[in-house]
């Protein structure tokens, strides 16, 4: 089996699988080297994140965390895969202690937790802020034992591109790229399991790694793979402003917001505590879209940006955000004297909370390929709350890893077979001219304009004007122009990047058009209210067309904007029609 991706989902479900006797093939566009990554390195979200949620404190429950997750999802969120989600987050302590992390506790011997917006408690467990860079290493030096006794083989610089179906519809295998040369290749498994990311960097600014432009999606939906919940994305209301392109856009953690940091306008105005009575603790939603209102309406300063105040939480950042502090010190010499701790901020780019529509078990629609992570839909509707992202990844990553391996159980390469699983097929091609767009240009107009045209606040103006802009790229990045020399190998990469990005960009513009409300992430200042039905929109390939069709939300029942329940039935309209969207 084949597993796409080396971050949290992916060394999770590589590991499960192998436990499971499964030969698993891990494949990473990426050069793997778990114990070289930091903090500003590919290697998806993991790396930086600081915590997860997990109900393991005395006052806490699993009841708790999944009533938490469906409120701050708007009651978009699938019941099961929210279920599993948190049942199985409790259990990622326990699995994660028995190999070898140690997660930070009080003197009471019990976890510490801290709290994040949208929770009803405090249940993020850490290890300083750098939990997720702990837990890459760990999870890597397992990895490591299991590729040295032979389960588990890691295929460095090689971009998936395509999953290989057999004539019924099954997956026979995964078809990929190499970053170096340039050769196509083959390789032949029962099962794939896309972990590599979801990633909004068709957005600019965005915190996501370079390196995630939605390829397990891509390859999800050119297969003939249902996508869930495309219009909910996911903008951290305190991304950094920095001319640095490693600095711009990192998130500043959500918990200083609670340790007393504020948000300010450029008349030093307090403004979040007019928008909600939370002020900046409120969940990420009201808080992004609170800040780029001030900087479109012009009481942001003349960087498009509003300041994040740490003055009063400013002496507790070297000890309880020890990376963070690295970070600001690397950006800002000095930080932590006077006048230097009001930070720059946007609300950046953050994470897809739609995906490829998935089952409890990780499984899509497609016999023998699943996803898990970002890549996958379903678990956080229209808002993931903060902290749930990693537990996700860790979650699902291990249960696509044990249910993909049954479908290739006793399938591995014997000894005698050796490298007979993996074949090269010939050179990549593509079709260039010398008239044609710079790769690069294109992918930057695609950033630049999506912040603009659907970000935290949409129009059905903005997003047909989207919709145009995007099939103009489509159609110039068809033969771009491609230098000779070294650089060639980097644009074709870019040229591959836009052929992902469009697509989702694509569904998320269209989605968000559907979408004739206001919930959570998506917010349509031309339909600001709450809709009393829920529907989440499947994205189905025939016939190589994109169709839409209603998915009904078991037993969420409606919400009405506020986080209030509301009577009625999953997937119903006032007027008792199931599903039905206008345009």
């Amino acid at each position: 089996m084949i597993v796409v991706g080396a971050g949290g989902a992916g060394l999770a479900a590589a590991i499960e699988a192998a436990a499971e006797g499964a030969h698993v093939v891990l494949v990473t566009k990426a050069v793997y080297e778990h114990d070289r990554h930091r903090w500003a390195s590919a290697g998806g979200c993991t790396w930086k994140t600081h915590a997860f949620n997990a109900a393991v404190a005395p006052d806490d429950s699993v009841a708790a965390h999944i009533k938490d997750t469906l409120a701050g999802g708007a009651y978009a969120g699938d019941e099961d895969i929210v279920r599993t989600l948190c049942e199985g987050a409790y259990g990622l302590v326990e699995w994660l202690e028995g190999l070898g992390l140690r997660f930070e506790k009080g003197g009471d011997g019990q976890f510490a937790t801290r709290p994040f917006g949208g929770n009803g408690a405090p249940r993020a467990v850490h290890l300083e802020d750098r939990l997720g860079f702990h837990i890459q290493r760990v999870l890597g030096g397992r990895l490591a034992g299991l590729v040295e006794e032979g389960r588990v083989e890691v295929r460095s610089g090689l971009r998936a591109t395509e999953v290989l179906l057999d004539a019924d519809g099954e997956v026979r295998g995964l078809q990929a790229l190499s970053v170096e040369s340039l050769e196509i290749l083959e390789i032949a498994a029962d099962s794939v399991i896309l972990a590599d990311g979801g990633g909004t960097s068709m957005y600019a600014p965005s915190a996501a790694s370079t390196d995630k432009t939605c390829d397990g999606l891509a390859l999800g939906l050119r297969a003939g793979a249902e996508a869930i919940d495309m219009e909910y994305v996911q903008f951290h209301p305190t991304g950094l402003a920095s001319d640095v392109p490693t600095y711009d856009g990192m998130p500043v953690e959500e918990a200083v917001r609670f340790d007393g940091a504020t948000l300010l306008n450029r008349d030093a105005e307090r403004f979040m505590l007019r928008y909600d009575p939370l002020g900046e603790r409120a969940t990420r939603d009201k808080v992004s879209r609170g800040a780029y209102r001030e900087i479109m309406e012009g009481r942001g300063f003349p960087d498009a940006t509003v300041r994040l105040d740490l003055g009063v939480c400013a002496h507790v950042i070297p000890e309880r955000y020890p990376a963070l502090y690295e970070r600001l010190r690397l950006l800002r010499p000095g930080f932590g004297a006077a006048g230097t701790s009001v930070l720059a901020v946007r609300p950046t780019a953050h994470f897809l909370m739609g995906g490829l529509r998935i089952d409890s078990t990780a499984r899509t629609t497609i016999p023998g390929l699943y996803a898990a992570g970002e890549a996958a839909g379903g678990a956080h509707g229209a808002n993931r709350l903060g902290g749930n992202g990693l537990s996700e990844a860790l979650v699902f990553g291990r249960i696509a890893g044990r249910h993909a391996a049954t479908v290739s159980a006793g399938t591995g390469p014997s000894a005698a077979q050796g490298e007979q699983h993996i074949r090269v097929t010939g050179p990549y091609r593509m079709d260039v001219s010398p008239d044609g767009a710079c790769p690069e240009a294109l992918l930057q107009l695609l950033r630049r304009e999506m912040y603009l045209k659907a970000g935290p606040i949409r129009t059905a103006r903005d997003l047909l004007a989207m919709t145009e802009t995007i099939a103009a790229l489509d159609e110039r990045r068809e033969k771009p122009d491609i230098a000779s020399g070294p650089r060639a190998a980097s644009q074709v990469q870019t040229c591959l990047d836009l052929e992902n990005l469009l697509p989702a960009s694509r569904l998320i513009v269209e989605s968000a058009l559907l979408r004739e409300e206001s919930r959570g992430a998506h917010y349509r200042e031309d339909f600001p209210s709450t809709a009393a039905h829920i529907t989440g929109n499947a994205v189905v390939h025939d016939s190589g067309k994109l169709v839409w069709k209603p998915v009904p939300r078991a037993g969420a029942g409606a919400y009405d904007g506020d986080g209030e329940h509301v009577s009625g039935r999953a997937g119903e309209h006032s007027s008792g029609q199931v599903g039905e969207h206008r345009r």
